[in-house]
């Protein structure tokens, strides 16, 4: 094409342009957020403000950049202007040369890479189709085409204690064809953000790369068997899945925006900017008017923004999807003992299909223990490398299953992870130690303890960062008695068909008896145990431990010790009880060790009441307390 054709081609599309925003067209965008008054180029410095076009760029207001902007998109590709990533009005410009740019390679121009973007300038400053270059976006239009989205639910796997990115849980979005039933979406589309993880980092620095947004992250599209196969059988998350009421239109903005982020970086931050955030930010620019990103300041935990979802009613209804270990837990629980025996002994030999023990049941209770070894033999192995004598044994199972078939089974729902308490606490007590009277203090950042409600969350798990508990005495003497940065805990019900270890960790700061008397301790201990439930209410558990610690009056700098804790947490109607014992003995022949009641009572929604009391010994001397607390979680 001859260089004076194209400049014309572009003068033209430029003086459209300018006459369409002279003519003060009426076209408005899907947000209603015209600024009013549009006469030349020079107001375009409104529309660089509109909120959408904001939420296009993923702008947010900085007070360290110099032009008061920054786009959390830290990928210079991502913009077409050199200082895009601070200038939306820059970037405005130069998206609208860019879309008056002679066609050229096909899939390459603006309005292909752009869709979204382009489609909503072209909307709001009214250009006329005609004069914008024709162009050729197979590779979109294919894309869209493969995804063929009709529906979008809003997935939340439940937390993960094996993964410091997974310890809240998380979030994606599955997007359906218009012809999935229920049931049968395993091979619809899941979209998820999540870090790049460098595969030579070790945990220690896999945690501070992910709070310092040392990872890059990325969107991904696959298959949602794949992420069913990961978080179901794999690590064993049960799934909660919210169908959102999207309509077809928001739909299209949502995905045609997906593109435009296609192989995009973001910082990736576990506490704030992560795989939950990045989706709001999706659903606000599907539905514009909606607030979901302004509701978190702070940390963005994933059954935050679910709740946030809810609160805006994007939800049109909820499906529970258990987890292998779930369904296997809930079908031990149908059995007698006997019948847990003879289903433990089919796991470790099919020939006992035909004893005079198994035999005897009735057909449907054979049909119920053979279940049980079936479900634990895949449980195994998918959880190992294949052995085909493991093989063999899960396919006779299979064939016993088949001519002796369990009785349907109807799966215990759970309360949702949105039900839950919220993370964050505020609360004020009263306590008496050692013949004086105080009163405590306390907040925690987030987000569940041992002792919490535990509606919504895992029996006898614990996650907790930011936890500041201050003792006030008579006189105006301030004490900081405890600073958690950060304490998990996974006391997870030992059986012979799901062998799992518990355990804990703690690093922080907590005032503790010493041989020299109470004081302030910096600490960092964990350990392992077992723990087991005789009875569904009841967990008892016992942990071999290790600490390391520091005070102002010990010689040594560091001082090590080894101990071990037990005790039982009994999940009743009206709360959680703890009865707790632990002991370290410290380098040195040193001593310390606690004996702790504790009982939560779920007051009302969201607010409970605590009672402790306690006694605790080092060397010869000892130290007592009571204390009764309220807590209100927001």
């Amino acid at each position: 094409m001859p260089l004076d054709f194209r400049l014309a081609v572009r003068l033209l599309g430029i003086f459209a342009t300018l006459l369409a925003l002279a003519s003060g067209a009426n076209a408005l965008p899907a947000d209603k957020e015209r600024p009013a008054g549009i006469q030349s180029r020079a107001d375009l410095h409104e529309v660089a403000r509109m909120p959408f076009w904001l939420r296009l760029g993923h702008y947010r207001s900085s007070l360290i950049a110099d032009s008061g902007w920054r786009s959390y998109v830290d990928d210079s590709r991502f913009f077409l202007a050199p200082n895009g990533k601070h200038d939306p009005d820059a970037e405005l410009q130069a998206t609208l040369e860019a879309m008056f740019a002679p066609a050229g390679e096909d899939n390459a121009h603006v309005l292909c890479r752009y869709p979204l973007r382009t489609a909503w300038l072209a909307e709001v400053l009214a250009i006329a189709p005609a004069a914008l270059p024709r162009v050729s976006c197979t590779d979109y239009e294919q894309w869209r085409g493969h995804v063929n989205a009709s529906r979008v639910s809003l997935v939340f796997p439940s937390s993960y204690l094996g993964s410091p990115s997974s310890m809240y849980g998380h979030t994606l979005l599955r997007f359906d064809p218009a012809d999935v039933d229920e049931g049968s979406d395993w091979l619809s589309w899941a979209l998820n953000f999540g870090a790049v993880i460098r595969s030579d980092d070790n945990s220690l620095f896999f945690a501070y790369r992910g709070l310092a947004g040392g990872y890059p992250g990325l969107f991904s599209m696959m298959r949602y068997f794949e992420k069913i196969k990961e978080y179901r059988y794999m690590e064993n998350r049960d799934m909660w899945e919210y169908r959102l009421n999207l309509t077809p239109a928001e739909i299209d903005r949502m995905l045609a925006h997906v593109w435009e982020l296609r192989d995009i970086e973001f910082d990736y931050f576990f506490l704030d900017e992560n795989c939950s955030f990045r989706l709001l930010e999706l659903l606000e620019l599907a539905r514009p008017g909606l607030r979901l990103t302004a509701r978190f300041d702070g940390a963005v935990i994933p059954v935050d923004t679910v709740r946030a979802v809810i609160d805006e009613a994007l939800v049109d209804s909820q499906r529970f999807r258990p987890s292998e270990a779930t369904l296997l837990a809930q079908r031990l629980a149908r059995l007698s003992p006997h019948e847990y025996r003879l289903a433990w002994e089919l796991t470790q030999d099919a020939t006992a299909l035909t004893g005079p023990d198994f035999e005897s049941l009735p057909a449907v209770r054979r049909g119920e223990v053979v279940q049980v070894a079936y479900s634990h033999s895949r449980y195994e192995q998918r959880q190992q490398e294949r052995q085909p004598e493991k093989a063999k044994q899960s396919f006779a199972l299979l064939r016993a299953l088949n001519a002796t078939p369990s009785a349907p089974m109807e799966v215990v729902l759970p309360i949702a992870p949105d039900q839950g308490h919220g993370a964050s606490v505020v609360g004020m007590g009263a306590g008496y130690r050692d013949e004086e009277f105080y009163t405590k203090v306390r907040w925690r950042y987030n987000y569940h303890e041992l002792l919490d409600p535990v509606a919504g969350f895992q029996p006898g798990s614990a996650i907790v960062a930011g936890r500041v508990d201050v003792d006030l005495y008579p006189g105006g003497r301030v004490e900081l008695d405890r600073l958690d940065v950060l304490e998990i805990v996974s006391l997870s019900s030992w059986n012979p068909f799901m062998p799992r270890l518990s355990w804990r960790i703690q690093a922080g700061y907590e005032r503790s008896l010493v041989e020299e008397g109470r004081q302030g301790i910096y600490q960092v201990n964990g350990g392992a145990g077992i723990t087991i439930a005789p009875a569904s209410p009841l967990q008892l558990y016992a942990l071999a431990e290790a600490a390391l610690e520091h005070t102002a009056d010990h010689k040594a700098w560091l001082r090590p010790g080894l101990g071990a804790r037990a005790g039982y947490l009994w999940h009743t109607p009206l709360g959680v009880q703890q009865l707790e014992a632990s002991g370290t003995c410290f380098y040195g022949d040193q001593y310390r060790g606690r004996l702790t009641l504790r009982q939560n009572w779920d007051w009302v929604e969201n607010q409970s009441l605590r009672f402790e009391s306690g006694v605790e010994y080092a060397g010869s001397h000892d130290s007592r307390f009571v204390e009764l607390g309220y807590r209100y979680y927001f």
